[in-house]
Parts: structure tokens; sequence; C-alpha cells
């Protein structure tokens, strides 16, 4: 199917109505959920997300609530029937919530709809303020996959992009995260950012493989200070040529693939006895906005400001700015803005899904 452009607001509620009504009329199929926790602790230099920073308990609190309430709105369309197979909380980081707020979330979706005890539930989270206590209660709540932001491990780098931790950091919260009992960690690195060359990117892999997380997920920082203003304190003259950025890819795969992981992808490297890793040798390996999965096809319902839905290959935008979110949620409207016809999430992958032009922007933590 090809994409066509997207839908004029006035038609996107009533296309995305439209899309919640064939999902009602399954009620015995799966759902999956991606809840957008749009706030973080400050807002790094190449981050393309719409984040609150430094936000105060009243402001998160009200946001839960009303998430809570975009859930009711969404069970009364389509019906409480449905399993939901996976629940992804992403950001910003999903860590700027308290462990009330956690709790109150995770029930309220619970109570929304049924949640079996394997479903899969993954949580994006800023290595730089999660504590013991956040992991253990994320695990008690079923988390399994937790999704660390590395970026780069490079000083020069990360003071470019205004994102400091040191590895030692990233060594102690992985392993605060399998004592908890996280069954996946994943780490998420991008390239392309400033002062990243080919020496530097190679130390960075080094220190990275020998953390031996589960997973390892690349992005590719693309530079739009126009429709991204935080973008422009970024010294553009440091950015790495094209050229270069095909080499830093080509260098991660070999160096992941050389050190046992497999490449499922072209931004995406697990171990070999990863779930994912085991789908794809039986070709049943899906990928949705969130990531790539190994659970039966579903339809993915956003919740949150500036969400991203799909629902039979259309994808859902919900309104971004947080005010007119909450003020649509809170006079009982769903907030869909914007709808566009797409290929459907679960074909198959194609072959340039593993070259150098399928890596694109995946949101970091």
């Amino acid at each position: 199917m090809p994409i066509t452009g997207p839908t004029p607001a006035r038609h996107a509620a009533e296309q995305y109505e439209h899309a919640l009504a064939r999902v009602a009329a399954e009620p015995s199929a799966p759902i999956a959920l991606a809840a957008a926790i749009p706030f973080c602790a400050a807002h790094c230099l190449y981050c393309e997300r719409e984040v609150h920073v430094a936000q105060p308990a009243d402001v998160i609190d009200a946001y839960v609530g009303a998430l809570l309430a975009e859930a009711r709105l969404l069970a009364g369309r389509i019906g409480t029937r449905h399993e939901v197979l996976q629940l992804h909380l992403g950001g910003g980081s999903a860590n700027e919530l308290g462990e009330v707020q956690l709790v109150r979330l995770v029930d309220g979706l619970q109570e929304a709809w049924r949640m079996p005890a394997d479903a899969e539930m993954s949580v994006e989270c800023d290595p730089r303020r999660m504590s013991q206590g956040h992991f253990d209660l994320l695990r008690s709540l079923g988390f399994r996959l937790a999704s660390l932001g590395v970026v780069d491990l490079d000083p020069a780098v990360q003071q470019a992009i205004g994102r400091r931790h040191s590895q030692a950091l990233i060594d102690d919260v992985c392993q605060v995260a399998r004592e908890s009992g996280f069954e996946r960690i994943n780490l998420e690195l991008m390239i392309g950012l400033p002062m990243q060359t080919l020496p530097r990117w190679r130390a960075t892999l080094e220190r990275v493989i020998a953390m031996a997380p589960d997973r390892v997920a690349l992005a590719r920082y693309h530079h739009r200070p126009q429709s991204v203003p935080v973008q422009r304190a970024l010294d553009a003259s440091a950015l790495p040529e094209e050229a270069t950025c095909r080499d830093l890819w080509a260098l991660s795969a070999e160096m992941l693939c050389e050190a046992g992981y497999e490449a499922i992808g072209a931004d995406q490297f697990v171990l070999p006895d990863d779930e994912l890793a085991l789908a794809l040798r039986r070709g049943e390996l899906r990928r949705n906005l969130v990531s790539y999965t190994a659970t039966p096809n579903a339809a993915l319902l956003g919740l949150g400001a500036g969400a991203v839905g799909e629902i039979g290959g259309s994808l859902f935008w919900s309104e971004a700015a947080l005010p007119l979110w909450q003020q649509s949620i809170g006079e009982g409207r769903l907030a869909v803005v914007r709808a566009q016809m797409a290929p459907a999430a679960s074909n198959a992958m194609a072959p340039l899904e593993r070259g150098f032009e399928r890596l694109g922007p995946r949101w970091l933590s």
C-alpha cells in the first residue's frame, strides 16, 4: 500500500473513530499500548521530541490523570475485553513519574483492559535518574525490558550534545536493573552527532560491548534546527559527513556482530537467544511503532500528548501541545489531530531494512 499524504485535521478524528470501530468489532483481538511520557529532567540538544523539563509533581499528576481518562475514552470505544499484549512507556523519560504515579498509571490501564502476566512490557529510562527503588517497582508492575539512553560515551561528544554521564554510571544502572529482575537491557546509541569520529565511536562500542547488554539499538541524528529549535545550540560545523555516518554504522554492525550479536534490522542488534532473534528465524518477527516485537499483530493505541498509534495500516497522531491535549481529553474528546495511511506495521521486513538507508531517528531517553 503506498503512503499517502497526511489527512487534514478536520477529518483525522473521524477516521480514528472509524478505525476504533473496526477494533471494537473484534472484541477478542489483542491490542498494544504505547503511552507517551513527555517529561525529562533536561532537553538534550539532539532531541526532536516535544518534552517538558523539570516539571513539578502536580503537573505530572494531572498528566497521569488525563492519560487514564483517555484510556477510559478508548475503552468506551473498543470495549474492555481486549487483551493487552504489549505496553510501552516512552517519552521523554518514564522515570520522571514517581512511584505513586507509576502504580496509578499501570493499575488504571489494567482496569481498562486485561493485561496477562506475560505481556511484553517495556520502559524507556534516563539512566542518570534511575534508582534501585524505581527498578524494583517497575519490575513488580510487570516491566521486563528497560531501554537506557546511552547515545555516546565519548566526553567530547557528550559535551557537544549537552548530555553527560560516565561509563561507570551506565555499568551501575545495568547491574541494578538486572538485580531487580529485568530480563532484557537495551542500550540506545546514536550516530551522526557533533564530534563523532571513527576512533571515538570505536572506543564507545568497545565499552558498550564490555557491558554485555541484551540488545543494542542504533539511531541516526538528523539536524533540523528550523523545526527543532533546541538543535540550534549544536555546532553544525562539527557534524560528521554523510560518508562518515555510513562508516560509523558499518563499524557498529561489524563490531557488534563480531561480539556475538545478531542484526535483525539496520538499527537493532540482539543476542542469539533473544526472543527477537528466535522470532526472526521462525519468520514471525514484526515491527510496529514501538520496536521490533515477537508478539502477534495487534492494533497499537497511542496514549498521551504527541502519541502515535497504528490501526490496520493507518497512523494516528495525537495533539502534541500538552495544554491542548489535556483540554481535549478533559472535554471527553479524543485528541487525534492527524492521520495518514501507511504500509501495515506487520509487513515482512524488506531487504533494505538491513541497509544504512533504513537507519532513522529513534527516540532516546
